[in-house]
Parts: C-alpha cells; structure tokens; sequence
C-alpha cells in the first residue's frame, strides 16, 4: 500500500473494533472506509443466503435508498464473490437484471469494490464501497488497503458474532429469570450494586429484607449484614456457589445462592452474583403450573411439588402411593426436563418458580 494508506490503517481498525458493541454497529468504520477510499460511501450487509439480509449499514446514505436496495436484493448480481478476495463490479459481474440496472442507474451507483466473507453459522458478510458515476475508477490502491483489512475483518465479525448471542442470552436469561421472581443482583467488592433485574429492584423498592443505600446492598436485618459483609470478604471459589439466607427483621427471609464472577482488568469491577428466592412461597405452586412450565407429566408434577415442601423422596412416593423405584423413576425424568442434576437443585429451581406463580 502507498503511505497514506498506511497511515489510515490504524484508524479503520480502531474504527472497526470500536464499533462492536456500537448499535448500527460500524458506522464510524464504514464512514471512515470511505474517506480512504475515496469512495461515496460503503456499506456492510449481513446476510442469511442471497436474500435474506439480517442487516444493513450504509451510513450517510437516504434510508429510502437503503431501503429499495433491500427490496431489490433479490436482483442483485454482485453477490457471493470469491470467498475473502476483494472484486470489482465490472471484473465480477457479467449480467445485469434490468430492474437492477435502473436502480444503480437511478443512485447513479457505477463502480463498486466488495469482498464477501463466510462465517460458520452460514451467514455472509458483505463489504462494499461505492463512487458515483461521476467519479473515477477504482484503482489497485483502494483493492489493496480493502484485501488488508480481510484478516481483521474475519476477527471484528467473528468477535461480533460472539457479542451478540451472549447478549440474547442475556436477555433470554433475564426474561427467565424475571419470570421466575428470581431476583438477580451483582455487586462490586464494596457492595455497590452495579446491576439488578426488575425482581431485585422490586425487593429493594420495597425494603422489607434488602434496600439500596447509596449505591449499596444494605440488608435490613443484622445476621444479614453480617452474612453480606461475610461473603463481599470471602467470595465462594470460582465454579462453585455459596448457599444463604438473607433474614428479614420480621423473622421471614429470602433463600439465596451467591457467586463469585471472573475478574478481568477491563471488566467494571463487578465481583460478585446474588440469586435471591421466596422459598415460603412455594405453597402456592400447584401441579398443573409445573406442569405448564417445565412440560412435566402429571404424576412428575405431583412428585416435584412434594419435593419442593422439603419432604423427602421416601416419603413422597408414600404420600403419592407410588413404588420408590416408581418415584426415583420420576425424579430422573425431572431432572433431563429441568436441567437439574441434584434434587437440592431441583428444589431450588421449583421454589424460584413458585415465587412468580
């Protein structure tokens, strides 16, 4: 590459890493792509086969253009390039659908450079950049400094990729969890509450056995002053988890699991997970809700509602009238729907459900 170019790299790929976790992600990259370009604008396509675009980033251009390209998609001829080998339009394509040539013609769209990459969930990344009819050719310089940022490219998309499923994993998780009247807090090493869910903000808005004083986790009652500071002090080991309950001034208390979350020099000092749950309310869970929730067949469900009120295996399949063999038969089963693998983790999960029941 010339100098200039050279010189520009650094940017677009501070542009390019930096526009991760930006929503449109890239816009500064693409308007700086661009600029070294000279071209009058680029644009990055994620798509699902030849037509189905899951997104489209042109920045600087009319959403109406944008707009009529999605709906002319179908049309387009510069697509499914030579995996990771920068293409011009001309050198590429051989045939123009007519449809398709009076929209170029219209946006007045005649030179084109674009590289397609191929990611292993099967979706397609598309880079273009684009100069108008009035100005000159595409030349090996633009060619060269697109074909140098392929490798980072593959990175940016592949790390993209990663983002985005953790994050709808997140909000997967959370909705569960909400639903559940699970109430989900992290703190950093202070006690400072860095996140909550609409369970946890609910119990702090109301006060009765956890509140929010100036930022921090303040529990109302003294053995759970004492049992927070206790565990801010001496987190549970990473991959294991720290059983608890948080008591209330009026004698009630919250069931709770605590867990100690990685420390990265660049994370937000976020040091510690707290899972707070009802177990008194798990009276109010019948058969038929568990049932619905966990898809259990009905004499599943009489057994893990059993389980759930703190009464022994043995005893449930005497107070059901079942074999014991017949009730280990159905906690095995129970356990494959749930996800569980201890019944003390079972019964947790159950008392969590009954406190959104």
């Amino acid at each position: 590459m010339a100098d200039t170019d050279a010189s520009a790299l650094p940017n677009l790929l501070l542009g390019l890493y930096g526009g991760l976790t930006r929503d449109p992600p890239w816009e500064g990259f693409l308007e700086d792509l661009a600029a070294a370009a000279q071209a009058s604008f680029a644009t990055l396509i994620i798509a699902t086969g030849r037509t189905g675009i899951d997104a489209l980033v042109t920045p600087g251009v009319d959403p109406v253009r944008a707009g009529e390209y999605e709906s002319l998609s179908d049309a387009d001829p510069f697509v499914d390039l030579p995996e990771g080998q920068v293409m011009s339009y001309q050198d590429f394509v051989s045939h123009v659908p007519s449809r398709f040539k009076d929209w170029m013609d219209s946006t007045g769209s005649a030179q084109i450079l674009g590289v397609d990459l191929q990611a292993p969930s099967g979706a397609s990344f598309r880079l273009r950049t684009t100069r108008y009819q009035n100005l000159p050719d595409f030349s090996e310089r633009e060619s060269a400094l697109i074909a140098s940022l392929v490798p980072h490219l593959r990175v940016a998309l592949e790390l993209h990729a990663r983002l985005t499923t953790t994050q709808a994993e997140r909000q997967i998780f959370s909705s569960a969890m909400a639903g559940l009247a699970v109430a989900t807090l992290v703190l950093g090493r202070d006690g400072r509450i860095m996140r909550r869910n609409a369970t946890a903000e609910r119990l702090l808005r109301e006060g009765i056995v956890i509140m929010e004083r100036q930022g921090r986790l303040e529990p109302q009652a003294g053995a759970g002053v004492t049992m927070l500071a206790r565990l801010l002090a001496s987190p549970p080991p990473p991959g294991e988890e720290t059983a608890f309950d948080m008591a209330a001034p009026d004698g009630s208390s919250l069931r709770g699991r605590a867990l100690s979350l990685p420390i990265s020099a660049y994370g937000d000092g976020a040091f510690i997970a707290l899972f707070l749950s009802d177990p008194n309310r798990s009276d109010r869970l019948d058969p038929a809700t568990l049932r619905h929730r966990f898809q259990l067949t009905p004499a599943e469900a009489a057994l893990a509602v059993q389980l759930a009120r703190g009464i022994s295996l043995i005893d449930a399949s005497q107070r059901l009238d079942i074999a014991h063999n017949t009730a280990r038969a159905h906690l095995r089963a129970i356990f494959a729907k749930t996800g569980t693998h201890r019944q003390a983790e079972l019964v947790h999960m159950i008392r969590t459900a009954a406190a959104g029941a």
